[in-house]
């Protein structure tokens, strides 16, 4: 008889390594531009592990340095510590909604002119309204999200 050897991959495991940046070395691989004196930073801020994975990897491989924060309160403690050139927020999550983070972030001084940028399910016109009025400078939806998209909106703000 012989053993035949399985390879048994955890899914979750396998999102964990990509939030902790077990693929910045990859993402450096895929032509990041090692030329920039100063690497935009970019706070992602989503509830759903697939999308801010998915966001972080695709900014990731186009050399900038990102964040992750899982709820607007995560994404508070976040930036009362650092300084990030822009922000990629969901509307729709537990606590503090992208709406209310982008007017808190607008509140405070080193935030009220950071590009924020709302990732979201919520496609309405009154949607996209309430995210300029809070103070966002662009609104993409997630029903229509494509890579090209997300990456020309963050270059138009921070190049």
């Amino acid at each position: 008889m012989v053993a035949a050897i399985q390879l048994i991959l955890n899914v979750p495991d396998l999102f964990t390594a990509a939030e902790v940046g077990i693929t910045a070395g990859f993402a450096s691989r895929l032509g990041r531009d090692e030329g920039k004196a100063v690497k935009t930073r970019i706070l992602v801020v989503d509830d759903s592990i697939t999308t801010r994975t998915m966001e972080r990897s695709i900014l990731m491989a186009h050399g900038y340095d990102v964040d992750i924060a899982i709820s607007g309160e995560d994404a508070l403690e976040k930036v009362a510590g650092t300084t990030y050139d822009l922000v990629i927020s969901d509307v729709m999550m537990p606590g503090i909604t992208g709406f209310e983070l982008t007017r808190r972030l607008r509140a405070i001084e080193k935030y009220r002119e950071v590009p924020i940028i709302i990732v979201s399910s919520l496609a309405t016109d009154a949607d996209k309204r309430e995210a300029m009025d809070a103070g966002a400078q662009a609104y993409i939806v997630k029903g229509s999200f494509d890579q090209g998209n997300l990456l020309a909106t963050v270059e138009a703000f921070v190049g």
